[in-house]
């Protein structure tokens, strides 16, 4: 008989801007449940709380792991354990140091690096893994490093992992790989919450999903009952967002007349030394599609003028670039986006109008500046909340949709000539990835370029001229 390895009872909690309202699930070993809503719904809430990560005691509410009432953040920390991408930001530990990293005797063992090694291998050969436990992280694969997660997670007896991962430079295969891997890990020894923004990942590795609307729970069930997107979207959305989210899907780009090529690329050297020329025409969305990390964020770095030289350089309405400069192509209108719906991306401490207005200041005049100011109040009517955009609000307020429209409505109001996005629905929900779909449209109608680096073709297939794979 299966165990319990999570329960939440009538879960009641409030945060500032947010809050759960009686949340109430539980979780058997084995189980792989996907968390599903929007940014702003009380999943992402709930995984804070679930993880310990928030300061009030948990002691007052009924969450229970293995069975067992939990009394104490620290508990949580230790019993619920997260894969993420960021976990491998520090890449140089072996396997088997990675995976003692957080035991409490870790440091001891440190000194005897063959105990350590000895204790790590006989953990993946227990979950039938064969694996050398003394290479580095950054000498693994994408799906390699995941499954050291796994091992780490049984090696410090989690009852609970929750994935936070879009599963960047892993190919549907791979993930499907993965789950097969996670599900024979677990099975018998804890329980898996995916918590993805990616439709593809959250689809995978689910068996079940939890539904989530406006802080609570509206829907549990198996994953096959879920027909389709749409289908889902009905539990998602409530009836305000949804007329919106059809209203950015209907919507139809111009035709351009003059499709001269405005961009080129020349002598671009690939993986493997191949070199290949690249042309960009007005309007057209070009979308490359490589799982290797370090090569799409050179492809970014290079599309976007950040990185030139050797026997690369660009052409801008028929003038040669040889040299690297980020602020001339923006000047030249060649603008880029690599954190999409991220703080990174816009000034947190001004205005969302000062935000919006920002790139072009100085560089239009007072009567262009009149009708970007009433295209702007239109836009934040129409796209943000209202408490959020009232006199004195800043941007740090903001949440994940609200942050990528006001990114992306700032560049359009630049009216740049090409635009190059780095991964653009990493952080997107079923809403979010509509707001950059129309946008992108948007830019297109006008004759921008739009350059899109992405790992896998998720999302992109119905907007892209063309699709060149990058291996």
């Amino acid at each position: 008989m299966k165990k319990e390895m999570l329960r939440v009872n009538n879960l009641n909690f409030s945060a500032p801007a947010k809050k759960l309202e009686n949340v109430s699930f539980c979780i058997m070993e084995g189980e792989i449940v996907g968390f599903c809503g929007l940014t702003y719904s009380g999943k992402d809430l709930l995984v804070r709380l679930l993880s310990g990560d928030i300061q009030e005691n948990i002691g007052k509410y009924h969450v229970y792991l293995h069975g067992r009432r939990v009394t104490d953040n620290t508990i949580l920390k230790k019993k619920v354990y997260h894969i993420k991408a960021s976990n491998y930001v520090i890449d140089n530990w072996t396997v088997a140091e990675y995976i003692g990293l957080v035991g409490s005797h870790w440091i001891q063992m440190m000194w005897n690096k063959r105990i350590l090694q000895e204790e790590a291998a006989e953990f993946f050969e227990k979950s039938g893994i064969p694996f050398d436990v003394s290479r580095r992280i950054r000498e693994l694969t994408e799906i390699e490093k995941r499954i050291v997660d796994l091992i780490k997670a049984c090696r410090h007896n989690a009852k609970v992992i929750i994935i936070e991962d879009e599963f960047e430079g892993m190919s549907p295969g791979s993930i499907r790989e993965f789950g097969k891997i996670m599900k024979k890990v677990v099975t018998g020894k804890m329980a898996v919450i995916v918590n993805s923004y990616s439709e593809t990942v959250l689809s995978i590795l689910s068996e079940k999903y939890i539904i989530f609307k406006k802080e609570r729970i509206v829907k549990k069930c198996k994953k096959e009952y879920i027909e389709s997107s749409s289908h889902l979207e009905k539990f998602l959305l409530e009836s305000g967002i949804n007329f919106k989210k059809k209203s950015l899907d209907s919507y139809t780009p111009g035709q351009i007349e003059n499709k001269n090529p405005i961009y080129e690329i020349r002598s671009l050297e690939l993986k493997g030394g191949r070199k290949i020329d690249f042309t960009f025409s007005r309007g057209e969305v070009v979308t490359f599609l490589t799982v290797d990390g370090k090569e799409r964020e050179r492809l970014f770095r290079i599309f976007s003028g950040r990185e030139l030289g050797g026997n690369t350089y660009c052409l801008l309405d028929s003038k040669r670039y040889e040299r690297a400069d980020s602020g001339e192509f923006v000047r030249r209108k060649v603008v880029s986006v690599m954190h999409m719906g991220s703080k990174e991306e816009v000034l947190a401490g001004m205005s969302p109008g000062e935000n919006l207005l920002l790139p072009s200041i100085r560089k239009i005049s007072s009567f262009e500046y009149i009708i970007a100011s009433g295209k702007m109040r239109k836009m934040i009517k129409q796209n943000m909340k209202n408490i959020l955009v009232r006199p004195g609000a800043v941007v740090r307020n903001l949440e994940v949709n609200d942050l990528i429209s006001i990114t992306l409505e700032r560049w359009y109001i630049y009216n740049p000539k090409v635009l190059v996005l780095f991964e653009p629905f990493q952080q997107c929900d079923v809403y979010g990835v509509s707001i950059v779909k129309s946008y992108i449209k948007k830019f297109a109608s006008r004759g921008a370029v739009i350059i899109i680096i992405k790992s896998r073709g998720e999302y992109i297939e119905d907007i892209s001229d063309q699709i060149i794979s990058i291996e």
